[in-house]
């Protein structure tokens, strides 16, 4: 399987030239991370939202051209899957651009479309602990949610799980569920930034969890069904940690002493 297989076509794009304003629109209305950045039409680099977020309106006039990161690595159609997808794991943005001989944008490769060839890459039978994050940023029920969207953002998280008083899960809270329901324009909408919803008003809830001992397939497996990112993992009924799809594809045998050149 090559990256020509799994790659996302006909990507969105933002020109070096449009203003920072444009490009954080078409991220918060989509919920994307990141869009490529084009210059004459060729693959500049990559501008994320954690860069350009706190662009505010009074400076409207910045263009992204100040915002792109150059040394993002990019791929062609007909790389293999196993180079690819260390690549992808070991960048900051999320997703790669694939591109021609010419340097024009054809693709995009993100965890999500590598997720498709897992077979391929042979994930290992081991405990979930093994991979799992342990140090989890988490909110509460009653948490407002401009702090928690900002959370997000600082930390480029696209969900957190909610916990009570005792560290037990309740649900989780998405950047999905925030953008869906319009929240994603809370310092637009409120002079100070501020919105009087709560966390519980649009949580999920149960959270879908796994446990520290499971397999990591049981994770990859809950992913792959549910169409989801991360999941909440449990010891003893109370949060020990997180762990996320690219968590499952370190676990991926075929990517252990995988070069990225």
């Amino acid at each position: 399987m090559k990256v020509g297989d799994i790659m996302s076509t006909n990507p969105q794009s933002v020109d070096v030239n449009e203003f920072v304003t444009h490009a954080r629109e078409i991220m918060r209305e989509y919920n994307y991370e990141s869009l490529p950045v084009l210059d004459k039409g060729k693959v500049a680099g990559i501008i994320t939202l954690q860069d350009i977020i706190n662009v505010t309106s009074t400076r409207s006039d910045v263009t992204v051209n100040g915002y792109v990161r150059s040394s993002v690595p990019v791929l062609t159609p007909d790389v293999g899957l196993p180079r690819a997808a260390f690549i992808v794991v070991h960048t900051d943005e999320g997703r790669v651009p694939v591109v021609d001989s010419s340097s024009r944008l054809v693709g995009l490769l993100s965890i999500n479309d590598i997720f498709k060839g897992l077979p391929e890459l042979d994930l290992m039978d081991v405990p979930v602990s093994e991979y799992m994050t342990k140090k989890v940023v988490v909110c509460q029920p009653e948490d407002n949610l401009s702090r928690v969207w900002a959370n997000m953002i600082e930390f480029g998280l696209t969900g957190l799980p909610v916990v009570n008083m005792k560290q037990e899960v309740i649900g989780m809270v998405t950047r999905g569920d925030v953008v869906k329901r319009g929240y994603a324009r809370i310092e637009r909408e409120s002079p100070s930034g501020k919105t009087s919803t709560t966390v519980q008003k649009i949580m999920s809830t149960p959270a879908v969890t796994v446990e520290a001992d499971d397999s990591i397939k049981v994770a990859a497996k809950i992913f792959t069904e549910r169409n989801i990112g991360r999941v909440p993992v449990l010891y003893k009924n109370k949060l020990a940690g997180i762990i996320d799809r690219f968590d499952i594809i370190r676990a991926c045998k075929v990517l252990q002493g995988v070069s990225a050149k």
